[in-house]
């Protein structure tokens, strides 16, 4: 496979072979093209290659060809093989010699490529904030048009830029470059800060993954050539996007997988670069710390807005722990080096067990793992491993996460656990009510629940309920893609919500929603049970209120009590009732996508969504609600998200009356897949007082909730 194929994301999808130019730029003698040399780089090593001054010439040469290759995310990694090397004491001299073709090809040599057609200086390797037009084509002022991932990458382009000036910090140090090549690099450098490409008044101020996805490589550019064109702008313009950090004490735009280690990378860089990642510690641990509270030792992943399956292709992961990631999301092993570089900054346990788990998945119960995972783990953590620092699990507990938590402490999230082990239970709901960029209307979700190293629910994907316009951006399928309680007029087909379409949409949640911080109760018993309770007013129209609480047993069974008062401006023309999205079997869904069917039965039976790597047999969900006698139940199979698994929702709904309560009770078990679904249903019974006394009883475990209060209750000898 030719390499950029390899390495290439987000650019153009076809690229013209152009003629191989400039070899003498990084003295190196072109090879004949050779598939065994371009596969598979970066490789997991490069000490055992007798051929490398052939491969690295090969390499560049290749890379030198292409008539466009991606400014950003490719970037990412090559700077991981630059930690490789460093982190392991510089031994590899193959990986360097690979860095230093690498670099020559895609700098040097794409510069003097340019320069040949007389657009040398269109390069640029930043980013732009004055030049309109698309994604693929800008204009300067001066009539000029840049073309994204040939001049340079556009706005994400500047994501790569730290790790191109590590790159080639780490060649300059080591002598690799000649005075000729390191002046044409500066050349490069000054350019693209000029007045031409960048002004740091454009763009974003604040911080987010845009500004922070570029500003590394800025504050290295400042660093190692501080008398750069615009060097007082561009710092004034780090300090204040670092001010917007400091002055919140956190950042927003967390909630897309993918896109939360873009920022923190980002935020890495600049502390490394401007001398903050000391001075500025406890902010920057302050944001480490709500993140740690993501991540569990579960072996399998919720997240508000991203589906995060497992990777199944262990070998592959063990044989190349620095280039790939146990969950299979964009830039897989991108979220792990997070977690690596800040254990590495502060010497860090905690840190370094979230890098373990992202990475490798984490151990099983009882910590045995195959040789193949130690030899992995050896490999990527060798750093840590030779200063004798080891992984240590974090403190866990049910939690109200907070947003902010050194100022503004806002709830963000609610977390039910006993702790952090591999195998316990964990459930996870989003609070916070104001969308952005990458998530809409999903506040009172659950995200996660898992137990086990089985992810029992999860629907959330990349974009999912997203919109742009009245246009759902990812795959979702809009207000009913969430597992929450909806609430929708009579004139549509519960849960077919009609969102942002048509001239008689329903009350939105979308922005209107008062989320009730003095109900929020996050809580442990002794006996490995978690409970938890949060609520919203103007939920569904004004004066309406949505009060949930939720118990999460020791034996992994969580009991979701509901509460539902409409306002005034429901009057009785509208539905209500939780819903629930569970797997299904297979990639591809169930015939009737998009169909409503109506169920006799209360409960529903479905698959895991996902298993740990360690998981030694597949699990089951079972889900049931409470009959009332007045409910109905239902499924739909829903168009999923495009990184999540194909899922039905299933669901119970009834009539409601403005001022009057409503309360609706939902059992999940997991249960062993060999074992009848009807023998497990049998074991649930569960009743709802008027009195607004929930209680279920669970193969013999009694779970009692009423108000803030609750209890469970087993038979004498039963226990965790």
């Amino acid at each position: 496979m030719p390499v950029y194929t390899i390495i290439m994301h987000c650019v153009f999808p076809t690229f013209s072979v152009i003629a191989a130019l400039f070899p003498v730029i990084c003295g190196l003698s072109i090879a004949a093209d050779n598939e065994d040399l371009l596969a598979g780089h970066p490789r997991p090593s490069y000490a055992e290659v007798e051929n490398i001054n052939a491969m690295a010439a090969t390499l560049r040469a290749s890379l030198g060809k292409q008539e466009r290759y991606s400014f950003s995310r490719s970037w990412w990694d090559w700077d991981r093989l630059r930690a490789r090397y460093v982190d392991g004491g510089r031994k590899d001299k193959g990986a360097l010699k690979i860095l230093h073709a690498v670099f020559c090809a895609l700098m040097l040599d794409w510069h003097a490529k340019l320069e040949a057609k007389g657009e040398g200086e269109l390069m640029f390797i930043y980013f732009v904030t004055t030049a309109p037009g698309s994604k693929t084509e800008r204009k300067l002022s001066d009539g000029a048009t840049l073309i994204r991932d040939y001049h340079g990458g556009g706005y994400h382009g500047g994501w790569g830029g730290a790790a191109r000036m590590r790159i080639y910090e780490e060649l300059a140090n080591r002598g690799l470059l000649t005075a000729g090549q390191k002046a044409r690099f500066k050349r490069i450098v000054h350019q693209s800060l000029s007045e031409r490409f960048l002004n740091f008044k454009q763009g974003s101020q604040r911080a987010d993954n845009h500004s922070y996805g570029n500003a590394g490589g800025i504050a290295m550019a400042l660093k190692l050539f501080p008398d750069a064109p615009q060097a007082k702008e561009a710092r004034d313009w780090l300090n204040r996007i670092w001010a917007s950090l400091a002055d919140f004490g956190d950042w927003k735009e967390w909630n897309y997988y993918p896109y939360g280690p873009i920022f923190l990378h980002g935020m890495i860089d600049i502390a490394e670069a401007t001398g903050r990642i000391e001075s500025e510690s406890a902010l920057i641990k302050a944001v480490a710390r709500r993140c740690l509270g993501f991540v569990h030792g579960g072996g399998v992943r919720g997240n508000p807005n991203s589906g995060a399956p497992t990777r199944k292709d262990l070998a592959g992961l063990y044989a190349d722990p620095w280039s790939l990631g146990y969950y299979q999301v964009e830039q897989p092993a991108r979220d792990g080096h997070f977690w690596y570089r800040l254990a590495k900054a502060y010497r860090d346990p905690e840190y370094l067990w979230a890098a373990e788990q992202v990475n490798l998945g984490g151990r099983p119960p009882g910590g045995k793992v195959p040789e193949d995972y130690l030899n992995a783990y050896r490999k990527r953590f060798g750093w840590f491993i030779e200063r004798g620092i080891e992984p240590k699990q974090p403190a866990g507990g049910a939690a109200i996460g907070l947003l902010s938590a050194q100022k503004e402490k806002i709830p963000e999230r609610l977390y039910l656990n006993a702790g952090r082990s591999p195998g316990d239970p964990v459930a996870a709901f989003f609070l916070y009510p104001e969308k952005d960029a990458h998530l809409d209307n999903v506040s009172g979700h659950l995200y996660e629940y898992s137990f086990g190293g089985a992810k029992l629910l999860h629907s959330s994907g990349k974009y999912n309920n997203v919109y742009s316009g009245d246009t759902l951006r990812g795959g979702g399928t809009g207000e009913e893609s969430l597992d929450l309680l909806l609430v929708m007029h009579k004139r549509h087909p519960f849960p077919m919500h009609p969102d942002r379409k048509g001239d008689e949409r329903d009350f939105m949640r979308r922005g209107s929603i008062t989320p009730l911080p003095g109900l929020l109760i996050a809580e442990n018993n002794e006996s490995g049970d978690s409970f938890a309770r949060f609520g919203f007013d103007d939920y569904y129209g004004e004066g309406s209120r949505w009060i949930r609480r939720v118990v999460l047993t020791a034996e992994g069974a969580l009991v979701v009590a509901d509460e539902y008062v409409g306002g005034k401006a429901l009057t009785e023309q509208y539905r209500a009732g939780p819903l629930w999205h569970v797997a299904v079997a297979g990639e591809e869904n169930s015939p009737g996508e998009g169909q409503v069917k109506k169920e006799t039965g209360n409960w529903f039976s479905a698959p895991a969504f996902d298993h740990a790597w360690w998981s030694k047999s597949p699990s089951r969900l079972l889900v049931l609600f409470c009959d009332d006698g007045k409910s109905t139940f239902g499924s739909l199979p829903q168009r999923h998200s495009q990184d999540t698994r194909p899922n039905r929702l299933v669901f119970a709904s009834r009539a409601i009356a403005a001022g009057r309560t409503e309360r609706f009770l939902s059992v999940m078990l997991p249960y062993e897949a060999e074992l009848p679904a009807e023998r497990v249903a049998a074991g649930i019974a569960c009743k709802v007082s008027d009195a607004g006394l929930f209680s279920a009883r669970i193969d013999g475990v009694q779970v009692e909730i009423k108000g803030g209060k609750w209890s469970v209750n087993r038979p004498r000898g039963k226990g965790k």
